[in-house]
């Protein structure tokens, strides 16, 4: 009796220890910077700052963290102790959803800028032919383009006015935005400031070439919504399918899981609809 009361015991003590032990062991991975899960989150860190950087908001990418962290540690002890893993689930979007959010109004923004450009082109040709000072065509150019053009346009004026010189600030305004005809425009006016060149016929021809541009995307676009709508709707029947037949008979798709030719069937279809998937993309990917 005592000796099955000491194991019992020991037992208790062996899981205490365990557990003890793994509490510091994880405790000392979060607290060591150099450890693997705080670089991680480091880099998500310097992921979100550089969105919100973008945007302009008024808040920074560390205070989204915490409160991501936050929400998704709150959402998995409700859903331990409720003992609802619906909460739990709720939390793979709590923490995926904020970056995916970002980035999706990052890509809008930078497509409004793409919009404006050659209307901000045709402004700057304008102003050049008032003044000079390509500087000054940047400044009464800003003052008269929306956001979020404007706004950048801003940014530049102002890394100017701290002493950034002109071709440095442009050029930090091409990293800025990432975009490939924003990147080309900016590239044009540096190469005909620094040569010389007629400057202001340079710009209505850029403006000139961005609207044939847009006009031909436009074509493109239209000419492929048919068939991306077509790629969608034979992505989704195969779903739709399985769907039914479940509602109509549960028992008649059961040997595909249970059954070693059900495994290579369902492995073959599915590599089959991912590599229709694939190609389909590639097929209606028309690049202008």
């Amino acid at each position: 009796m005592i000796v099955s009361r000491m194991t019992e015991w020991l037992g208790y003590g062996g899981m205490a220890l365990l557990i003890l032990g793994f509490v510091v062991g994880l405790t000392l991975i979060l607290v060591s910077p150099q450890s693997g899960p705080r670089k991680a989150y480091r880099d998500y860190e310097a992921k979100l700052e550089r969105e919100v950087r973008f945007m302009l908001y008024r808040t920074t990418g560390a205070r989204i963290a915490r409160t991501q962290l936050a929400a998704v540690i709150g959402l998995l002890v409700l859903a331990v102790f409720l003992g609802d893993y619906l909460l739990a689930i709720l939390a793979v979007p709590a923490a995926l959803a904020p970056l995916y959010v970002l980035r999706s109004r990052h890509s809008k923004r930078v497509i409004m800028i793409e919009g404006q450009l050659d209307s901000w082109l045709l402004l700057l040709a304008n102003s050049l032919k008032a003044t000079p000072s390509l500087g000054e065509g940047f400044g009464s150019s800003a003052k008269l383009m929306r956001a979020p053009m404007g706004e950048e346009l801003d940014l530049c004026l102002k890394e100017i006015a701290l002493g950034t010189p002109l071709d440095q600030a442009v050029m930090n305004m091409s990293i800025r935005i990432n975009s490939r005809p924003v990147s080309g425009a900016l590239a044009t006016i540096l190469v005909g400031r620094q040569t010389g060149g007629d400057l202001t016929r340079i710009l209505e021809e850029s403006a000139a070439t961005l609207r044939e541009m847009s006009r031909l995307e436009g074509v493109v676009r239209t000419k492929t919504a048919e068939g991306k709508a077509q790629a969608y709707v034979l992505g989704g029947i195969p779903f739709v399918l399985l769907g039914a037949l479940y509602m109509v008979d549960p028992y008649w798709l059961k040997p595909l899981g249970e059954t070693t030719l059900g495994y290579i069937i369902v492995g073959a279809a599915t590599s089959l609809w991912l590599s229709a998937i694939i190609l389909s993309r590639k097929i209606l990917a028309v690049d202008v």
